[in-house]
């Protein structure tokens, strides 16, 4: 008889950015705190010749581009765990960093989780997700404090480049939203998400590192303005006059932090980007929460028996 390797709880996705010495310390840490019952996968444009032999210890997966939405696409869709975890350049595993996260995930409607990203030397919080704000859109939240202060009533995001996903549900989101840009994908993901009964939660538990105290992809720029709010325009509904409001309060929030007022400034000019964003956005791909409560509640045994007696009846 064929022996058949056993099916892996979580695939952890690592996709290979420009950065290849950050990418080499996250896969690193990953191997250095084995997780098990879970499987890595290396996604790459083609071009990476695995220069440390890892076949034994990874699954390359091959990408149609090099970029970032690209790569994470093509992990999702070739992972083989119930749960697929995104981890990419600079971000490093810690360890038991994977179960608190997984945990959160016996909570039905819980689709994505948002893990703790603390700096790797003094160990204050870079972000615990992310959350709206009057200043910002999809800014990190609790960002700069060693204990998390993030208020119940603000809903939280995750970071598509470190979060936890059920399978399902980033394979479809992959389909549904197509981008560039990481930053732009995790808030349209989240918007499509919870318009499907999904929602996030934080795990405080869940911890990985980072050597800088920000995010690469949290840096403010007008088009990073433009692209929150054109995104927030559309499943909130509003355009010209709701964008030029957000805008003049993000300035006057910004007034402390001048480098962000750029961005401010393109959050009033969210309606230009409309048409480009509906012609990537496809909200009936998504896997819908119902769909999943319904494959998970399967009836117990003894119902199943009586219902196939009444029908052979």
């Amino acid at each position: 008889m064929p022996k058949f390797p056993p099916i892996p709880r979580l695939s952890i996705v690592v996709p290979i950015g420009q950065d290849l010495g950050a990418f080499e310390s996250t896969l690193i840490s990953v191997l250095e705190h084995p997780v098990d019952g879970c499987e890595v996968l290396v996604c790459h444009d083609g071009k990476y010749t695995d220069p440390f032999d890892l076949g034994n210890e990874v699954r390359f997966v091959v990408a149609d581009s090099a970029q970032p939405l690209d790569l994470i696409s093509a992990g999702a869709s070739q992972s083989r765990g119930r749960f697929v975890h995104v981890l990419a350049d600079g971000i490093q595993a810690t360890s038991g960093w994977t179960e608190g996260a997984l945990g959160k995930f016996e909570n039905y409607d819980c689709g994505v989780v948002a893990p703790v990203i603390r700096h790797a030397s003094d160990g204050k919080i870079v972000s615990a997700g992310w959350c709206d704000g009057a200043d910002r859109l999809c800014k990190s939240a609790s960002q700069g404090h060693n204990t998390l202060k993030v208020s119940a009533k603000c809903p939280i995001g995750a970071h598509l480049q470190a979060s936890f996903w059920r399978r399902e549900l980033i394979r479809s989101l992959s389909e549904a939203f197509t981008s560039s840009d990481c930053l732009e994908a995790s808030y349209a993901f989240h918007q499509l998400a919870c318009q499907s009964g999904w929602r996030c939660c934080l795990a405080s538990e869940s911890e990985l590192h980072y050597a800088s105290e920000s995010l690469p992809w949290d840096e403010s720029s007008l088009e990073r303005g433009l692209r929150t709010q054109c995104i927030q325009n559309h499943f909130s509904g509003g355009g010209w006059a709701r964008s030029t409001s957000a805008a003049i309060s993000a300035v006057f929030s910004s007034l402390t932090r001048p480098q962000q007022i750029a961005e401010a400034i393109g959050r009033g000019l969210a309606p230009t980007g409309t048409a480009s964003l509906l012609e990537r956005l496809h909200t009936d791909e998504v896997a819908s929460c119902d769909q999943h409560e319904m494959v998970v509640s399967i009836p117990k045994r003894d119902q199943s028996i009586q219902q196939r007696k009444r029908r052979a009846a």
